[in-house]
């Protein structure tokens, strides 16, 4: 009975921590369109629940767009916001442990997206596990088949309430012209000065 206890008490907690997970908005960022009448990008954030994590892993991450704190997603959450037709840098910020680092550093992935008005992105915030060069989140473009997946480990925040990704009777996807599909670079030129590899000296 205590062991079953247990197990209920801890099944709740871990239910509780799913539903309060959640997204932060900046509201205030320019690229941001708060007018329903005006056009603008409807763009998912999208950040899964991801097995085997822990740690700083499991913290919040931070995405920025033209080198602008957008939003911070919890993981488990997901979110829509209103991008005014712009082009830049969607970049992905978290905080990760090295092997050959006594303190946590923060790391980021990058991709460029052109949003354009009236077209619906979906952006999967992927975690990239690199072992001992830390874990990354990825800014990934990906179809609304494969969006409605990844929110089975997701829920629903902010705008997305009332616009859930699986209740979408249409979506126009943009042009693929308009993300930088190109594989984004790897740590070691992200970070030149960390040493990744250590060469034995003789």
């Amino acid at each position: 009975m205590q062991i079953q206890r247990c197990v209920t008490a801890l099944l709740a907690m871990s239910a509780a921590l799913w539903l309060t997970a959640c997204a932060s908005v900046n509201q205030q960022h320019p690229e941001v369109e708060n007018r329903a009448e005006a056009p603008a990008a409807m763009v998912y954030f999208i950040r899964p629940k991801v097995e085997k994590t822990k740690g700083y892993a499991d913290n919040p991450v931070r995405v920025d767009f033209q080198g602008q704190p957008l939003v911070t997603l919890d993981e488990g959450s997901y979110t829509l916001l209103r991008i005014k037709p712009s082009d830049g840098l969607v970049k992905v910020n978290s905080m990760t442990r090295f092997t050959n680092q006594a303190q946590p550093i923060e790391v980021w992935r990058e991709r460029r997206y052109k949003f354009l008005p009236d077209r619906t992105y979906f952006i999967h915030l992927r975690q990239l596990n690199e072992e001992f060069r830390g874990v990354y989140y990825e800014p990934e473009p990906v179809e609304w088949e494969m969006a409605k997946k990844l929110i089975e480990t997701a829920r629903a925040s902010g705008a997305a309430r009332s616009a859930r990704i699986e209740t979408l009777t249409e979506v126009v996807a943009p042009p693929s012209s308009t993300i930088d599909k190109s594989i984004p670079a790897l740590p070691e030129n992200l970070y030149k000065p960390e040493q990744y590899l250590r060469s034995k000296q003789f």
